[in-house]
């Protein structure tokens, strides 16, 4: 394909609604014309091939274009990935029972494949539970994930019949997040993202965020705002959204976020993930999604591809290193071999 075709291809993909709302956003804050920060945009694709989202979360109108080499991009992040992560050992991601199975010890829940469950078998399963989700086994972004409230399950065969049609393979155990963080938002379980990079058996922690879904979604999906947490869980910032947007309380449930002294077991956390990090160490960077529950921690998913955008958002760290820094200075003289 033709470079024509291949920025033809990316201006028809413009959200002209969010270009402006950032636009505007980094004018105001950076005492700049809105022209004036667009046409940075267009120069900064052009060279960079960096889009007007990552613009605006790596702060690219103030980063040098040395230190601008510093950060992942769309152009490089997935030549990393193929590299770290090779494509014959993703399925350990991105299949959730394969997941499952491979790091039952840290998953703090029960599951079963419903395709390979009888009724007998799911009768059990559910017996004793209020809610239970029905998951997909392939899928990200909390598509297709359904909480069923047990007693209303009418009749099993239905149930197993129906959710094998939607390919809802997985069924799980409803995690029961932490007294503390179930306070903030008792809608969706939220989740501590917590980013791994694998090298000579270590697994060396990149980053961390902890998310609070924003809405009555039951999964953590695309409205949620971020916070990045210290080593023992005390926050380091405040919380925000993709727009930038800061928050003080939440929206749904009044919960004031500046109240917040330190989230529990995030030291657990980090050893959690780093022991899980080595059972599999060809998937050498894993973005973790951590539920904090009253017993401790517990890995809801691992991530093959986490999200670079959110790791280099500079509103979460002022002194942003860079992503693809970070993985280089662990992975030393092997970026040599990544053509970026």
């Amino acid at each position: 394909m033709g470079m024509f075709k291949i920025y033809f291809n990316k201006f028809k993909e413009i959200n002209f609604d969010r270009l402006n709302l950032l636009a505007n956003y980094i004018a105001k804050e950076n005492n700049r014309s809105v022209g004036y920060v667009k046409f940075d945009m267009i120069r900064n694709f052009l060279k960079y091939k960096i889009g007007y989202t990552d613009y605006f979360k790596s702060d690219y109108i103030n980063l040098t274009n040395e230190k601008k080499k510093d950060f992942l991009t769309s152009k490089n992040y997935i030549r990393v990935i193929d590299y770290l992560n090779p494509k014959s050992y993703r399925v350990v991601m991105n299949d959730k029972l394969v997941f499952n199975q491979i790091y039952s010890k840290y998953l703090g829940r029960e599951y079963i494949d419903i395709r390979r469950s009888s009724v007998s078998d799911i009768k059990s399963f559910l017996k004793g539970k209020k809610n239970v989700f029905l998951k997909p086994t392939t899928s990200f972004g909390g598509q297709n994930i359904e909480k069923v409230v047990v007693s209303e399950i009418e009749d099993i065969e239905s149930f197993r019949a129906n959710a094998i049609n939607n390919g809802q393979y997985l069924l799980e155990e409803e995690i029961k997040q932490h007294d503390y963080v179930d306070k903030i938002n008792p809608n969706a379980v939220n989740t501590f993202r917590i980013i791994t990079l694998y090298k000579d058996g270590v697994a060396h922690v990149l980053a961390n965020s902890f998310r609070i879904s924003l809405d009555l979604n039951p999964a953590i999906q695309c409205r949620d705002s971020y916070m990045r947490l210290s080593d023992d869980g005390k926050p380091l910032c405040k919380f925000i959204d993709d727009d930038g947007v800061i928050y003080d309380e939440h929206p749904l449930t009044g919960f004031d976020f500046n109240s917040i002294d330190k989230i529990p077991f995030i030291k657990e956390a980090y050893s959690m993930v780093k022991e899980a990090a080595l059972l599999v160490p060809e998937i050498r960077y894993v973005g973790w999604d951590v539920a904090i529950t009253n017993d401790g921690p517990c890995i809801i998913e691992g991530n093959e591809f986490p999200s670079y955008g959110l790791i280099q958002n500079y509103l979460l760290d002022k002194d942003n290193p860079g992503h693809l820094k970070q993985i280089k200075d662990v992975i030393g003289d092997e970026i040599k071999n990544i053509k970026l």
